[in-house]
């Protein structure tokens, strides 16, 4: 279960080498979303929103939660879904 409250938690070095690496990969991921959205290629907006989901999980499950995680993970693979199986 995630953290919650207002202050920072402190996490061992290689806990925040893996968590900047994964805020790396999201941020990549969703330009890469921004970009393929526009263009509509299908498979890679699922591919990118299942990605930015299992990031999304894995830091929560190292700790960095935040209130809107679940809902953020709920709504892209809602996307995923769409995108995979139409409306």
């Amino acid at each position: 279960m995630g953290m919650s409250g207002d202050k920072e938690p402190s996490f061992v070095p290689a806990t925040q080498d893996i968590l900047g690496a994964l805020n790396d990969a999201a941020k990549l991921f969703w330009a890469g979303l921004a970009l393929t959205s526009r263009r509509g290629a299908v498979a890679h907006v699922r591919e990118a929103s299942v990605s930015l989901a299992m990031i999304r999980a894995l830091q929560s499950s190292l700790g960095k939660a935040s209130a809107d995680a679940p809902l953020l993970a709920a709504r892209l693979l809602g996307m995923c879904a769409v995108s995979c199986c139409g409306p």
